[in-house]
């Protein structure tokens, strides 16, 4: 009897999953366009796999969401459990699929970034770590960050200019007259000594104060039996400062260790992380964190994937990460931390002493967020009755215009998740198919634009599309949608002017009477995204206004327009320059320097 030939997409991908090799690796589910939408491992492929296709597996309402989405299966071998962890945790950095478990930093904490690729390294601020050779110092939730460099720059005489330095430029800086750098790029101090201040600055940032102090005295000892009496006065500054920030940290380990302790908490869809960190002893900070958990994972399960994409590569690792009593660890996890580091790393349960208590603190944090995130949800889920929509709207994009009477059209799209702002989801658009002023127009081509960067950046429609407008907006979007999302979705507009809430369908507005909460978070993503709108138009404006005063001065084409663009970075700054700036600027002459500064300052 020949073999039955699969009718389904469910079918196809229960026959594909029936051919995989019984053998260690990572599977691939897939969506449309080819778009990887899940990534698990497994010790054997053909089991694991065929476990989303069973009746136990069926009984899942997020097994059978992912099975649905699906239109194809794939598989990648691996040499064993170790080499498929590896390749799970980089196909989901790269892919970022819709149903894994994803980290997110719900505040968008900055860190330290000491860049030490380059031969005389500097510190910046980074929203973002990534594999370029620098070492990360971070999250950091509470610290004034700006305060912390300009103490860097000052007190460790490191450098804060961002030249390439080869030795031979023709003179130094005004930061090397008031001692405030070793300038290098004229040649006055080697690598290697170099290199010494930068370890200092690296004890800094790494919470070694203790041997930083230590250090730091017997330097202003020596400058004071030298009768460098400036220096030495610089150096009980930065002691003062040191001990300062000292004093402000709670000491709970008596062993001077590097810790960080992990606390996780089941919300709906998703997973509350709180992480505290303890640096040579002392609680130096608390981070807030969010994993998207759609299929619902358990909470031990979603821990190794939290651990892999916090600690990415160049980000300052701990000896110690403390877990509740109650878990089971996973295989591997500790030689993956150990391997990241570079030096040996522990993942301990926090059974007793100092570290039970740390974890008790951290258990409270958990607790407090979830309490917070409960609230915001009870809102969402009152927006979703008011408006009759299917899914609570987790994620809320909200689409604006702004115009001067026809020029300089621009739009917004802000994107809040959980009732909170993902600012790397806000989307601007210059408006380019119309003249003049046509709000319902200018709101139908933002929607097809934005629609079309969705499906090129792979993410999908938010739960609901909000539009700064009243029923005039909300008919003009709603065919863009019908004919893009056939699978549906969520519409809603809000007006400034009477703060009405209308949904297609329905002529009178919703009656959010005794619901204020749920209607003040749908007037804040609107305020949000007509202050986006608002901000970008201006700079367009202002833009393309001072450009056409620069063009004006003769002298001044395309290329050295660019030129100054690239040099100032802003058309403000190239306004506010100094005369004496303008005429260092490559290619231009005294001259030209003198006409462009008269055309600023009349």
């Amino acid at each position: 009897m020949p073999e039955k030939t699969p009718t389904s997409d469910f079918d196809k991908l229960k026959a594909r999953s029936a051919s995989f090799p019984d053998s260690p690796g990572v599977y691939l589910f897939k969506g449309p366009a080819d778009k990887v939408i899940y990534v698990g491992k497994a010790l054997s492929l053909k089991k694991r796999t065929a476990s989303y296709f069973n009746q136990k597996g069926q009984e899942s309402p997020k097994v059978r969401a992912l099975v649905s989405q699906a239109l194809g299966l794939d598989f990648i071998l691996a040499g064993d459990e170790n080499e498929a962890l590896l390749l799970e945790s980089n196909l989901i950095k790269k892919h970022h699929p819709r149903y894994n478990i994803l980290l997110r930093d719900d505040k968008s904490y900055p860190y330290l970034k000491l860049t030490t690729y380059e031969d005389f390294p500097r510190v910046l601020i980074s929203r973002r770590p990534s594999s370029d050779g620098s070492k990360y110092y971070g999250p950091y939730p509470n610290l004034k960050l700006r305060e912390i460099v300009k103490m860097i720059y000052r007190y460790f005489n490191i450098r804060d200019c961002d030249i390439d330095i080869d030795g031979k430029a023709e003179k130094a800086c005004l930061s090397y007259q008031i001692k405030q750098c070793p300038a290098p790029c004229i040649g006055v101090i080697e690598k290697q000594a170099y290199g010494q201040m930068v370890k200092r600055v690296q004890w800094f940032l790494e919470g070694k104060h203790d041997d930083l102090m230590e250090h730091v005295r017997a330097e202003m000892l020596k400058a004071s039996d030298r009768q460098e009496f400036e220096e030495a006065a610089k150096l009980r500054d930065l002691l003062e400062s040191i001990s300062q920030m000292q004093r402000n940290y709670a000491v709970l380990s008596p062993d001077k260790k590097d810790v960080d302790v992990f606390s996780l908490a089941m919300g709906l869809g998703k997973v509350l992380v709180s992480v505290i960190q303890l640096r040579q002893g002392k609680v130096t900070g608390h981070v807030k964190l969010t994993a998207e958990n759609e299929l619902e994972e358990p909470l031990e399960e979603v821990f190794p994937m939290v651990l892999r994409q916090y600690y990415v590569p160049g980000v300052f690792m701990p000896e110690e990460v403390l877990v509740p009593v109650e878990w089971a660890l996973e295989t591997g996890l500790e030689e993956w931390l150990t391997k990241q580091k570079g030096s040996p790393a522990q993942v301990r349960r926090a059974e007793k002493d100092w570290r039970r208590e740390l974890m008790n603190m951290a258990e409270q944090n958990v607790l407090a967020a979830l309490k917070e995130d409960g609230q915001r949800t009870n809102v969402l889920k009152e927006i979703q009755d008011l408006l009759g929509l299917k899914a609570l709207p987790r994620s809320i994009a909200c689409f604006d215009i702004s115009t001067l009477q026809g020029s300089f059209t621009v739009g917004s799209a802000v994107f809040f998740r959980d009732g909170v702002p993902e600012k790397s989801r806000y989307r601007k658009f210059k408006i380019k198919e119309l003249e003049g002023q046509d709000d319902f127009r200018s709101h139908q081509e933002m929607m097809r634009r934005y629609l079309r960067l969705l499906e090129r950046e792979g993410n999908p429609p938010p739960d609901l599309f909000l539009i700064d407008g009243g029923k005039g907006q909300l008919s003009a979007v709603q065919p863009v949608l019908d004919a893009e999302l056939k699978d549906g979705y969520s519409l809603a507009s809000l007006a400034k002017r009477e703060e009405e809430v209308f949904v297609p369908g329905q002529g009178h507005p919703v009656d959010f009477r005794g619901h204020l909460k749920a209607r003040h978070l749908l007037q804040r993503v609107r305020d949000e995204s007509h202050r986006f709108a608002v901000g970008y138009h201006r700079i367009i404006r202002d833009r393309e206004a001072v450009t056409s005063l620069l063009r004006k001065v003769k002298g001044i084409g395309p290329t050295r327009l660019r030129v100054l663009l690239n040099r100032f970075e802003s058309v403000k700054k190239i306004q506010e320059a100094p005369l004496e700036e303008l005429e260092a600027v490559p290619g231009f002459s005294r001259e030209l320097a003198h006409q462009l500064y008269k055309a600023f300052h009349p």
